[in-house]
């Protein structure tokens, strides 16, 4: 049985560590998201999210943005090698476009299937 949580151990919480994965400067781009990624030594991969007030600057549209990529990231982590990964949208997108961030986000992360 896979484990689909989103635990603290799943997560980028330090400063530190996201300016690794910015300094490592590996990155893939989209019409909504560009993703920074970087190897890690763990088990599993680790995500940070980064919405700026420039993609929407209503807080709670920004907040769905980051419920959506966390949901995609929790539903796919089980299969991708271990990496830490950085998360920005650059266009704001709503529920209609849901599909469309969908197949983005599959294309964007498909380097990291094991």
């Amino acid at each position: 049985m896979q484990n689909y949580k989103f635990a603290r151990t799943h997560r980028l919480l330090k400063a530190d560590e996201f300016s690794s994965v910015f300094l490592f400067r590996k990155v893939r781009h989209g019409t909504y998201l560009k993703i920074y990624f970087k190897p890690n030594e763990l088990n599993n991969s680790r995500l940070g999210q980064v919405v700026s007030k420039k993609v929407h600057k209503r807080a709670n549209k920004r907040n769905y943005m980051k419920r959506v990529i966390r949901e995609l990231f929790r539903l796919n982590q089980a299969n991708w090698k271990s990496y830490d990964i950085v998360i920005r949208p650059q266009k704001y997108f709503v529920q209609e476009d849901f599909s469309l961030i969908q197949d983005e986000f599959a294309r964007l992360t498909k380097i990291f299937l094991k």
